[in-house]
């Protein structure tokens, strides 16, 4: 028996499945036989029933969904990480994925050609928006959270530019290991490209928005490629990020 899952469609520059799933739906015992003993064992480090179900049902959804991509069983896939934490597949370095989940809802990104990121959240009430905005956002993107008289237009602003920054990062591969103010990503929904100088060179990814309604906000990036920082002379003129 296989878990729910459903495509999702978005214009990119290069071609990426887009997955979603429901973490509250059944979980046959054949699905939890895939997991791994080390996934078993961070599943029961959670407290409640409800987090150890949501946790178990994107690790088997992205199993399933890895595994039909590359035609082997969702059991045999061995994961391992990069440098600052971002998961890969042992036997497919050169398959891109990442997975992100919020509430009782998982999303996941494939590419064979471009590093991927992913970022998906309820949409709530943030009434310290505007204090966490100072704290993590850009500049403009303060400014653009700020100028909302709205309490929920700026909760929708801030978790939107959250999900932006949030899937950059996961993108590169560098999680919250760089500050989130050193790059602007916008508060709105729309596509552009996004530069970020890491210690590596400036990274350049294309970012847009996704469309998933039932009160969520999601946001895809994807790698572009690197350009060298200052001093460093790579082996090609634009390296792969991630």
């Amino acid at each position: 028996m296989r878990l729910i899952v459903s495509p999702l469609s978005a214009s990119t520059p290069e071609p990426c499945e887009l997955w979603r799933f429901p973490l509250d739906q059944y979980l046959p015992a054949a699905a939890i036989a895939t997991l791994s003993p080390d996934e078993i064992a961070r599943a029961r480090r959670f407290v409640f029933e409800k987090d150890r179900h949501h946790f178990m049902a994107a690790r088997a959804a992205l199993r399933q969904l890895l595994a039909r991509h590359l035609g082997q069983a969702p059991a045999s896939l061995q994961f391992t990480a990069g440098p600052f934490g971002k998961p890969a597949l042992a036997d497919a370095p050169g398959l891109h994925f990442n997975l992100s989940h919020s509430g009782a809802t998982g999303v996941l990104a494939l590419s064979e050609r471009l590093a991927t990121g992913i970022d998906v959240e309820v949409l709530r009430p943030m009434p310290d928006a505007g204090a966490l905005a100072d704290a993590y956002f850009a500049p403009a993107e303060r400014s653009a959270i700020a100028a909302l008289d709205d309490a929920a237009d700026r909760d929708a602003a801030f978790l939107r530019c959250w999900t932006r920054k949030e899937a950059c990062l996961k993108a590169v591969g560098i999680g919250l290991h760089l500050a989130t103010a050193s790059f602007d990503v916008g508060t709105r929904a729309e596509e552009r490209t996004v530069e970020i100088a890491t210690a590596e060179g400036v990274e350049r990814l294309w970012l847009q928005a996704l469309e998933l309604g039932d009160g969520l906000l999601a946001s895809l990036a994807l790698c572009l490629g690197r350009a060298p920082a200052p001093g460093r002379r790579p082996a090609s003129a634009l390296a792969s990020c991630g």
